[in-house]
């Protein structure tokens, strides 16, 4: 099987399982006051330190969740509970985002994006990137909240500055399940979860002990495997574009702003199921739709919001994709577009 669709779910990297594997079927609970309970918490401490580095944050401020959507769903119903008032997001966030803003009580404003994605505000000098928009924030008063699970560990953040990052594991080769909340500091936070203390009371709960410790380690790889991912990505990607161009794609987004592991394409006349269904039978694995409709085929809601009026879907690279995945994924490219392309059923 050829995987390229990272950005959905990564597989699970060696040595995360590899760091997990002590405490899989261990009694481990970080709350308990004994020698097993105290050695757990060390470790879920030892993950919070990896987790806060990969975006620059405060250890004391990792709240460890069951993955990004509870994260999104803490953070944004907090805020709203401790400061009432207008929530503003772009057109182009995680569906469990506008949900959570959405179940807050306050207005929502949802704001359009160019097609690059970046999003300007008539009223609110807020834009991308994200060291502009913290300033634009201070200045009326408001929380910034990003949603940083496609980003982590595919580009440098330094996110101190915001007051609340989320984050997924899945997404870096970590395990399925665990994600984390990312506030400024240890201060109290309105909990989503309540009827425990854990979390320094900010999430009720027991801690997946083996689930943090993997989810340290695939943070800890990300950030001191950043510069060499991002080169080899770098160079993989750039030899699918100009592979795919040649065969008649148009690309979607414009290159300086995607991420390095990610393409975007659009064949014109053929439809985008049909071709990941195609290659899906030749055992190359691509997305057509959101990842987070999982099992849906239909166009992505964020190309859609981008003004795209045709888009088919997107293929991403992981830490551990190689070059030869990527020649025979081409290889197999061509052949899959001379079968579509003759057979009129698939149009």
């Amino acid at each position: 099987m050829i995987y390229l669709d990272h950005n959905a779910t990564s597989p699970l990297l060696p040595e995360v399982l590899e760091a997990m594997g002590p405490w899989l079927g261990t009694p481990a609970n970080p709350a308990s006051a004994h020698r097993a309970g105290q050695a757990a918490a060390a470790e879920v401490e030892r993950a919070r330190e990896h987790i806060a580095t990969l975006v620059g944050g405060n250890p004391a401020g990792v709240v460890i969740t069951s993955g990004a959507t509870e994260a999104n769903h803490t953070f944004l119903r907090g805020v709203v509970q401790q400061h009432p008032g207008r929530v503003v997001l772009s057109a182009i966030e995680h569906p469990s985002v506008l949900a959570a803003a959405e179940v807050g009580g306050g207005p929502v404003q949802v704001l359009d994006v160019q097609r690059s994605g970046v999003v300007r505000v008539p009223d609110l000098p807020l834009i991308q990137p994200l060291d502009q928009g913290r300033a634009a924030t201070r200045a009326v008063g408001a929380a910034l909240h990003v949603d940083a699970t496609q980003a982590a560990g595919r580009i440098p953040l330094h996110l101190d500055d915001a007051d609340g990052v989320v984050l997924s594991a899945h997404k870096l080769g970590g395990p399925g399940g665990v994600g984390a909340l990312v506030l400024p500091d240890g201060a109290p936070f309105p909990p989503l979860l309540t009827g425990g203390s854990q979390e320094r009371g900010r999430r009720a709960g027991t801690v997946h002990t083996a689930g943090a410790v993997g989810f340290g380690e695939a943070c800890r790889l990300a950030h001191l495997e950043l510069t060499s991912r991002r080169e080899r990505w770098g160079t993989l990607s750039a030899r699918i574009r100009a592979r795919l161009r040649a065969i008649g794609a148009r690309l979607v987004g414009d290159p300086d702003l995607l991420l390095p592991n990610t393409t975007c394409v659009v064949f014109p006349t053929l439809l985008g199921e049909s071709l990941v269904q195609a290659l899906d039978l030749r055992g190359v694995c691509v997305s057509s739709g959101a990842a987070c409709a999982s099992g849906s085929l239909e166009p992505s809601p964020v190309l859609l919001a981008m003004g795209d009026p045709e888009p088919q879907g997107a293929l991403s690279l992981g830490p551990q994709t190689t070059p030869a995945e990527v020649d025979a994924f081409l290889q197999v490219m061509d052949e899959v577009l001379e079968t579509i392309r003759s057979t009129p059923s698939f149009r």
